[in-house]
């Protein structure tokens, strides 16, 4: 028989221990979790996050849309007619990721290094073929007549003699697989080092919107990332691009900052995040959009509002994207002048379809059709940081203009922003990944329940322990020996 004396000691006990234990552990699990979070997330050679940085294991997809111009005729007989515009595609390329020549700056915990990419055209996911016939306007040509915009009328013409021995018109048709990757041939391309007046040295021999970048080790540019060791919530942010931590623009549109897509630390519901967009040379801001779930595990959504590509119209602060004085460079908000960065060419970027933008912009065209899904949306786990789903679509424009002087390239209604193409890079977690970022949620939501549970059992078991220890002493008080007064009469006798 065990004695009401060692129950009451196992009862007190383990009681004693197990609400210990579980008080403690409750208490210090979501610091463990996420220092354990911490250790695989932080880019070291042996983390878990490191070779799914390296080489992204998860399928992603590049969706190229084209534009057409159905109406050249109509064009070319007036040119007061509006280009007409008929969307071909999507074209389907599967893309493939590995960063290369890492440099680990172990001084102020970034690594640098080149982002080499690659595209195979899937024809079973495309909606039509790469032979397709494409025409719009000739990107040479606006180009030439866009950099020589402030020259004299006199050298603009001599640059138009040089355009008009080469091209009847601005309009140029080739198959789609020639604007993408493959690049189309103008031998404008070759003359254009001999016009005169020209203030920079076109660098390709042909013109194509990926030309030159399947397998390419230097075209995103060099990226230098923090590695979050130091501070973990800059994990995957870019600290330099080029080399520099600053690009053409002026002010803070200039900073290099940002994620490049892959890594995020826990952001745990910040109002906006930012992603640092090499073809842009600056950052994109994504605010927040509600909840998204994908694949059973539910994320914060962020997406791309009308301040996005704004100037300082609505938004003051987006001001710096605009020279000092809002001159005609400075064009209405929702495309924003991507020039400098794409050497020289009147490239204006937006979103698809021109969604968010000035009214102006659709005014001059005609066929197109935006929606809310044209928006460029993020979806993060925000305890994990991990990225569910992205849909990063934007939009090439070209701006046509009328300058005197240059009469091939004034075939268009003036100040015409036209729709070139646009991309989707889609990107969406798999079961598996979803499973452990699921398994990942459940060990940070249900085991502080666990140590709840057993801080219970132990008061559960202090509860007995402490009534047989009060019956205990009840019982041997009441067992003390009563003195009678006539025994104590006695007794003092």
């Amino acid at each position: 028989m065990v004695s009401s004396a060692m129950k009451t000691g196992l009862f007190l006990g383990f009681g004693s221990v197990l609400v210990l234990i579980g008080a403690i552990m409750a208490a210090c699990w979501p610091p463990l979790f996420m220092n354990q979070l911490m250790k695989m997330m932080i880019v070291t050679n042996e983390s878990m996050s490191f070779e799914m940085w390296r080489e992204p294991p998860i399928p992603m997809y590049l969706e190229c849309f084209l534009f057409n111009i159905s109406n050249v005729n109509e064009i070319l007989a007036d040119r007061n007619v509006k280009p007409h515009l008929v969307q071909f595609g999507p074209y389907v390329y599967r893309e493939t990721h590995t960063k290369a020549n890492l440099t680990w700056n172990n001084h102020n915990d970034t690594l640098t290094y080149f982002n080499q990419r690659w595209w195979h055209f899937q024809p079973d996911m495309s909606n039509g073929s790469l032979s397709d016939n494409i025409t719009n306007v000739n990107p040479i040509v606006v180009t030439v007549a866009y950099d020589l915009r402030y020259n004299s009328v006199f050298e603009k013409t001599v640059a138009d003699v040089f355009l008009r021995l080469i091209h009847e018109n601005m309009f140029v048709t080739a198959n789609a697989s020639s604007w993408l990757f493959d690049g189309i041939d103008d031998p404008l391309l070759t003359v254009a080092s001999h016009i005169p007046f020209l203030p920079r040295e076109i660098p390709y021999d042909k013109f194509g919107w990926f030309y030159d970048r399947n397998g390419s080790l230097t075209f995103d540019g060099s990226l230098n990332m923090n590695t979050g060791a130091s501070d973990f919530s800059q994990l995957g942010n870019i600290e330099m691009w080029r080399y520099s931590n600053r690009t053409m623009y002026r002010e803070e549109c200039g900073q290099v900052r940002g994620s490049a897509g892959e890594l995020w630390a826990p952001e745990l519901g910040q109002p906006e995040v930012y992603v640092f967009a090499p073809d842009m040379c600056t950052y994109l801001i994504l605010s927040k959009d509600g909840d998204n779930i994908v694949e059973g595990v539910t994320g914060v959504q962020y997406a791309a509002n009308d301040s996005v590509f704004d100037n300082g119209h609505k938004y003051p602060h987006m001001a710096c994207y605009c020279g000092e004085v809002r001159d005609a460079d400075c064009v209405p908000p929702g495309a924003l002048n991507v020039s400098a960065c794409r050497f020289g060419a009147p490239a204006f970027v937006s979103l698809p379809h021109l969604y968010h933008a000035d009214p102006h912009y659709p005014s001059r065209v005609d066929g197109l059709h935006p929606t809310p899904e044209h928006r460029f949306r993020l979806t993060l786990e925000m305890f994990t940081g991990m990225p569910l789903q992205v849909a990063a679509q934007l939009q090439i424009n070209f701006l046509v203009r009328h300058y005197e002087g240059m009469s091939l390239n004034n075939q268009l209604p003036d100040d015409t922003l036209v729709p070139m193409f646009w991309f989707r890079q889609e990107v969406q977690t798999t079961e598996e990944y979803a499973h452990q970022a699921r398994l990942a949620l459940r060990l940070r939501y249900w085991v502080p329940y666990a140590f709840y549970a057993l801080t219970a059992i132990g008061l559960i078991l202090l509860i007995p322990g402490v009534v047989i220890l009060y019956k205990r002493r009840m019982n041997s008080s009441s067992m003390e020996p009563i003195i009678h007064s006539d025994a104590a009469a006695a007794d003092t006798q």
